[in-house]
Formats: C-alpha cells, sequence, structure tokens
C-alpha cells in the first residue's frame, strides 16, 4: 500500500467538514474499502480518500470500476450517523452535486440516470457507489476524465465517455474535486428533510429516463414499463405494462426510448 499522505488541495476548499482531510494514495485497490476501514475506527465525517489508480476498483452490482493511473477522478469519503434507510437519498444527491459541479466546471449539460448514473452525451461518464458502513456511509465516485476511447475496455466502450472524449477539455483533477465537494456539502446539510424537495425536483429535470419506455433489471428479473423517476424515499416509481405502479429499491436501467431527454 501507498504511503496515506495529505494533500494540501484542503487549504483551497470552501467546505466546513467535507473534504477537510483529503488521504491520497498513489495506488489503492479500492478507496472504497480503505474509507470503509477509517469509518470502522472513528474518523472524521467527511474525510476523503483518493487514488490516482485503482487495482480492484468497485462499482454497483458487484461491477468493477476501470481505474488506470492519471486518467480519471477515484475517490471515497465516510459519512457518520446515516441511517440506512436514507441512503437513496443521499445517493439521490449526490449524484445531482456532482452533475452541478461538472456543469460549472466543464459547461456541458449532463443527465441523470436512477438510481445515480451520470451520462454526458447519452454514455456514462460518472459512477457513484453508496453502501451502508459501521455507524454511517461510504459513498465511492468514480469520473471518467481523460480517458480516450481505445483506452476504455472493450465491454464498456460503446456506452462509457469521458470529460476528454466528449468536449476536447481535461479539467485539473484536484480542481474537479474540490467543485464537487463544495457542491456536495450543502446538500448534505440539508438532508433528509429540509432542502429533499428542491433535490429531489432538480434531479427529476436532469432524469433522462423520465416517462420513456425502459428495460430494467431488479432482484434478478427483468422488467419492461415506463420510468416515473425517484419518489419522496428515492425508490424508482415504476408503471407495468397493465398499468400497476411499482417501486423498485435497487436495480438498474438498461435501455431507455430514443426520445427520452438528451
Amino acid at each position: 500500500m501507498s504511503r496515506l499522505t495529505e494533500i494540501s488541495l484542503v487549504g483551497k476548499l470552501r467546505t466546513r467538514w467535507l473534504g477537510k482531510r483529503i488521504l491520497f494514495f498513489k495506488e489503492l485497490p479500492s478507496t472504497q474499502d480503505i474509507a470503509h476501514r477509517l469509518l470502522r475506527y472513528g474518523e472524521l465525517s467527511g474525510t476523503v480518500v483518493w487514488a490516482d489508480r485503482q487495482s480492484s476498483g468497485r462499482g454497483r452490482l458487484g461491477r468493477s470500476w476501470f481505474s488506470p493511473p492519471h486518467r480519471g477522478l477515484y475517490f471515497s469519503f465516510l459519512l457518520k450517523d446515516i441511517p440506512e434507510e436514507d441512503l437513496p437519498r443521499y445517493g439521490l444527491a449526490t449524484a445531482l452535486g456532482v452533475a452541478r459541479a461538472l456543469e460549472s466546471l466543464v459547461g456541458v449539460p449532463v443527465h441523470l440516470k436512477w438510481p445515480n448514473d451520470i451520462l454526458l452525451q447519452g454514455r456514462k461518464l460518472v459512477g457513484i457507489l453508496v453502501e451502508a458502513g459501521a455507524g454511517g456511509a461510504v459513498i465511492g465516485i468514480g469520473i471518467n476524465v481523460s480517458h480516450r476511447r481505445q483506452e476504455l475496455p472493450e465491454e464498456i466502450r460503446k456506452k462509457a465517455t469521458s470529460i476528454l472524449e466528449a468536449t476536447g477539455l481535461k479539467p485539473s483533477r484536484a480542481r474537479l474535486l474540490r467543485h464537487i465537494l463544495e457542491a456536495l456539502e450543502p446538500l448534505y446539510e440539508g438532508l433528509p428533510h429540509e432542502r429533499w424537495s428542491e433535490i429531489l425536483t432538480e434531479w427529476r429535470q436532469r432524469d433522462i429516463t423520465y416517462g420513456a419506455r425502459v428495460i430494467l433489471v431488479s432482484g434478478g428479473r427483468r422488467h419492461k414499463g415506463v420510468a416515473l423517476g425517484p419518489d419522496e424515499e428515492g425508490f424508482l416509481v415504476f408503471k407495468e405494462p397493465l398499468g400497476k405502479l411499482r417501486r423498485l429499491h435497487s436495480g438498474e436501467i438498461l435501455l431507455w426510448e430514443a426520445y427520452a431527454r438528451r
């Protein structure tokens, strides 16, 4: 394991607690695993673990996250005293905050896909992993910053993108991290109640699948129907072909109609 070091970025952050301690590794198996360990050891809420490379980066649904050096922004942070039932809301708030930060820095609109994917030009740019931990939660974020299409694994090449590939821009990863943390802190401080209505309204406006016929998988089964966006608890509201409404706590939207928001 690389030596844990503090990052000078901390002094530039305009936050009160999120990211006031940032721990950097040149390489890790997974930032998520280290953040979980720190949470168990009683580390400060808001502590960030950032790695230049992950050898075993993790995504949702047991998938790996491609994490080569110098190409992406891979970090996790711990939040204390977060009830497990509030995690869907924190996932949605995280996606919204990252979307806001990306747009302010890159100047190109992005869209959201339930539960917490961020898409640029219809391709996946950001993955977010929200996990319950010992007395709180750990949230991991992976962003494709300067990957070239041919560098991506073949199995994701057609559905993933990077900031550089889509826009020609290559923002500083440190600056991007700072913008994200500054966007997230006020959203988290408004959860689970005070700012939730505002967060949910804006999330729905950015939802690329809202009102579209979709194919999704949940609980090992495939479903077809119309996606109606997240509800007050962060669950996906889904209308089946015969008109019955269902609420899904977890899953993934695989395909959606071409006329959905872009």
